[in-house]
């Protein structure tokens, strides 16, 4: 189907707009034009015809949806423009219905989305089967606009359901309502003297199989070992120069540790030393005492490598970062004498005078934030800071390597996958033994959420030993043959 029939377009607009009406001065002649606004637009997502104009009542509906509290109307919009063009290709019109709603238009769209299912393996999550059709997710959701488009259509009255023209069949639930509350018609039907409505709903939604959710731990990506060196690699190469060493020391904190970003941005400064010990991995508590800004408040010790702590006290006690200090300090300090300009601003146009105002003095111990990791104004860094980073050190991994994707969550199941198979391999145990030691580490509530990282690694460990029987069988069978053979 081409796409140059049917398009969609996106446009500012205000919820509510207001006319207004102006006087030509000249020749008395009245105007009328839109009333200036502060209120923020949304953005409507609509459909543009073959002609080029928007579509009716299409464009209606969907502005209605901003009307009633939509942020946008991508959904919908997309949704429709499928509706349509299906219309188009066999040169129908969301009118042509009939009393029986298995000839209508709208059970055969219905049809056309279950016939166009891209097939996905549950297993392994891997498309299968008609890998451009429409996920169960999307068809629902299509499906769903569809039949609310239908119920809009009526309550509007643009155009109405009747027993000749029936989309969907209706099951009629009768429902006791509470005098107090006012109650608003559904599909155009009227309040009995009883103050009882009809509550319709479609079965045709049932014709859609449910969306099997996808276990948890199918939904992890952590690197493999090779991944993760070309993600360190990139982090100390000269390529790293287009970000900041700070945001690249942070990133290898994360994978390291298996830190959340709210934990990365908020971490502590205090407790960073230089290690005396020739251990491995050094002890590192985090939560409220210090203030990071753990999940739950939940005090928790990690494990910093050696190698990384040393260059975490390098870097805390840098003269670059020093400075950025000093700097995010007189920005803290200008903030606050401008914060107590505006209030004795306020104070004096309520009519009170100098001697009664109470200026708050800046404490630079209360104002200091004690974070590990400042940005170039001396301040810490945000979250999106650091997801717009990992999104554009991918971009630039993946110019050599284009398999390469991961976001920035997948640092931590990098971390948790590690850890196990590095604890297994060295202590000789099972998976499921450790389950309670990553609970720790990784900050869970309970060894329920940890749970996805065991049957991870379970399931990838049943996969090596699957492939190394069918490489021995192989083997064995080769051996015979030539053994035969001889």
């Amino acid at each position: 189907m081409s796409i140059d029939d049917f398009t969609t377009i996106d446009v500012d607009v205000l919820s509510f707009p207001k006319l207004v009406t102006s006087v030509e001065s000249e020749s008395g002649e009245i105007q009328l034009s839109l009333k200036e606004s502060s209120k923020r637009k949304k953005k409507l997502t609509t459909i543009l015809g073959r002609n080029g104009f928007p579509l009716y009542p299409h464009t209606q509906f969907l502005y209605a949806q901003l009307q009633e509290g939509n942020k946008n109307t991508s959904s919908e919009a997309y949704a429709l423009l499928s509706f349509q063009r299906f219309l188009h290709l066999i040169n129908k019109s969301y009118t042509s219905l009939t009393r029986i709603p298995e000839e209508g238009v709208a059970w055969m769209y219905a049809d056309y989305l279950l016939d166009n299912l891209k097939e996905v393996d549950p297993t392994t999550n891997e498309v299968i089967k008609n890998p451009d059709g429409y996920s169960i997710t999307t068809a629902r959701l299509y499906m769903g606009i569809v039949i609310k488009f239908y119920k809009w259509l009526h309550t509007s009255g643009l155009f109405f359901i009747t027993r000749e023209k029936r989309p969907f069949e209706f099951k009629e639930i009768r429902l006791r309502l509470d005098q107090s509350i006012d109650n608003n018609d559904l599909l155009g039907h009227v309040k009995n003297k009883k103050k009882a409505i009809q509550v319709q709903t479609t079965d045709l939604m049932k014709r859609f199989p449910k969306v099997q959710s996808t276990p948890s731990h199918l939904k992890l990506k952590p690197m493999s070992y090779e991944d993760k060196d070309i993600f360190i690699t990139h982090l100390k190469s000269d390529e790293q120069s287009s970000f900041t060493d700070t945001k690249g020391l942070m990133l290898e904190l994360a994978i390291e540790t298996g830190l959340r970003v709210e934990e990365l941005v908020s971490f502590p400064e205090s407790g960073i030393h230089y290690p005396t010990s020739d251990s491995e991995v050094i002890p590192f508590t985090i939560g409220p005492a210090n203030g990071c800004k753990t999940k739950f408040d939940k005090q928790r010790t990690i494990e910093i490598p050696f190698s990384l702590m040393l260059r975490l006290h390098e870097y805390l006690h840098s003269d670059e970062r020093i400075e950025l200090l000093a700097k995010g300090l007189k920005r803290l300090k200008n903030q606050h004498e401008a914060k107590m300009n505006a209030k004795k601003e306020v104070h004096f146009a309520k009519g009170g005078i100098e001697e009664n105002f109470k200026k708050e003095l800046f404490v630079e111990e209360k104002n200091e934030h004690k974070r590990l990791f400042i940005n170039n104004n001396g301040l810490p860094y945000s979250k999106q800071t650091i997801q717009k980073c990992m999104s554009d050190i991918r971009s630039l991994i993946t110019k050599k390597h284009e398999n390469w994707y991961y976001r920035v969550h997948d640092l931590r199941s990098t971390f948790a996958t590690h850890w196990l198979r590095k604890h297994a391999s060295e202590r000789n145990l099972v998976f499921d033994l450790l389950v309670q030691e990553l609970a720790t580490l990784m900050g869970h509530e309970s060894t329920k959420e940890t749970e996805k990282y065991i049957n991870f690694m379970n399931d990838r460990q049943a996969k090596l030993n699957f492939a190394a029987r069918k490489n021995k069988v192989a083997r064995s069978a080769l051996k015979n043959s030539l053994s035969l053979g001889g």
